[in-house]
C-alpha cells in the first residue's frame, strides 16, 4: 500500500539543558564527525540518554503504518554496521519489507537533544543515506504501492534521485519535505510539487518554502497541483487544505515525553486513512490521534497499533 523513500538513522535521544551545549530549540542540521563526538563527550557529563532508537522521516511514517496493518514497505541505504542490523530488524519487527534497503559504509546517526521544555534540537550524520542513487532505486517496486511516500535526504545525489523517481513512477506521490527539504526553496521543490497527491509540510516549512504565512502559503502551494496539504501545527492543531475544502483541526492533549517524530506518525494516520476511504475531517482525526500517542513515550516505543485504526473506523461505520 505505502513504500517509504527517505533517510534511515539510528536516533541516539538524550534529555539536557539546550542552552548549555549553545544549541537552538527546533533546529536541524548537519553535523561533521568530529561535532559528533565532541557533543557526545559533553553529553556524558551533561545530558542523560533516554533510548536508542530507529529513526529518519519516511522510515518512521511505515514503521507506524506497518503497526497499525498497513502494507509498507521502505526503500533506502544503511550501513555494513550494527546500526545497519539494528535499523533492519526494527523495522521488520514492525513489519515493514525492509527488501530494497541496500547497505554501504556507515549508517546514518542522528543525537536528539531535547530541552526541559520539550523542544528539541537535532544534529545529523548522514553516513550511507547520502549516497543513494537512482540507479539503486527498483522502480518496478515502488510502482506496485498506491503511495509513495518521500521525506528529506540532506545531500544532493539522494535529492536528484527523488526528482528522477517523482518523474517516473505511477505511484501517488505523497512528501514530508522537512527542514532540510524546505531551505531548498520553491524552484528546487517544484518538480516534486507538480507531482505531489498529499504534502505534509509543517508551518514553519511551508513559511520557509514561500516566505508566506501558513495558510496562504498553502493556497500558494495547492497551484502547483497538489491534491491536499495536511499542515501540522504542534500544539495548535492541523490546517487542512484541497479543492473545495478548508479544516482546522484541534490536537488531542496529552502528556507529552518527545516529540520526534509526531509530524511522521501524523503522516501514517492520514495515509492510513485514505487507504481506508475515509472523508479527510476523518483522516485528519485518525492523524491526530495517532501523533498524540506517538510523543507519550521516547522514539518509536508508544507508536499506535491496529486497535487504533479499527477503532476508528468502528467510530466511523
Amino acid at each position: 500500500d505505502v513504500v517509504g523513500l527517505g533517510a534511515l538513522n539510528v536516533d541516539l535521544i538524550y534529555e539536557v539543558d539546550l542552552a548549555s551545549l549553545g544549541l537552538e530549540a527546533g533546529r536541524e542540521r548537519v553535523g561533521s564527525f568530529e561535532e559528533f563526538k565532541d557533543i557526545l563527550r559533553s553529553l556524558k557529563k551533561e545530558g542523560k540518554l533516554r533510548m536508542r532508537s530507529g529513526g529518519g522521516s519516511a522510515a518512521n511514517t511505515v514503521y507506524a503504518l506497518g503497526k497499525m496493518g498497513i502494507s509498507s514497505g521502505l526503500v533506502g541505504k544503511v550501513g555494513q554496521d550494527e546500526e545497519g542490523d539494528f535499523l533492519l530488524q526494527d523495522l521488520q519487527e514492525a513489519g515493514v519489507d525492509t527488501s530494497r534497503v541496500t547497505r554501504n559504509k556507515r549508517s546514518g546517526l542522528c543525537i536528539v537533544l531535547l530541552g526541559r521544555k520539550r523542544d528539541r534540537s537535532i544534529l545529523i550524520l548522514p553516513g550511507a543515506n547520502d549516497s543513494l542513487s537512482y540507479p539503486e532505486i527498483d522502480l518496478d517496486y515502488v510502482n506496485k504501492a498506491e503511495f509513495l511516500h518521500m521525506s528529506s535526504f540532506l545531500g544532493e545525489i539522494p535529492f536528484h534521485m527523488q526528482k528522477e523517481v517523482v518523474a517516473r513512477t505511477g505511484a501517488k506521490i505523497s512528501f514530508d519535505p522537512g527542514e532540510p527539504h524546505a531551505i531548498r526553496g520553491i524552484k528546487e521543490l517544484v518538480p516534486i510539487f507538480k507531482r505531489c497527491f498529499i504534502l505534509f509540510p509543517s508551518g514553519r516549512e511551508i513559511e520557509t518554502i514561500t516566505g508566506k504565512n501558513y495558510k496562504e502559503g498553502a493556497r500558494e502551494l495547492l497551484e502547483y497541483g497538489i491534491k491536499i496539504i495536511a499542515c501540522t501545527l504542534g500544539e495548535e492543531g492541523s490546517y487542512i487544505l484541497s479543492r473545495g475544502v478548508e479544516l482546522q483541526i484541534p490536537p488531542f492533549r496529552t502528556q507529552v515525553l518527545d516529540t520526534t517524530g509526531a509530524g511522521d506518525v501524523y503522516a501514517a494516520g492520514f495515509l492510513a486513512g485514505l487507504l481506508k476511504g475515509l472523508p479527510l475531517i476523518r483522516c485528519a482525526r485518525l492523524a491526530s490521534k495517532a501523533a498524540s500517542l506517538s510523543v507519550i513515550g521516547y522514539g518509536r516505543s508508544s507508536y499506535p497499533d491496529a486497535g487504533l485504526l479499527r477503532w476508528i473506523l468502528q467510530k466511523e461505520n
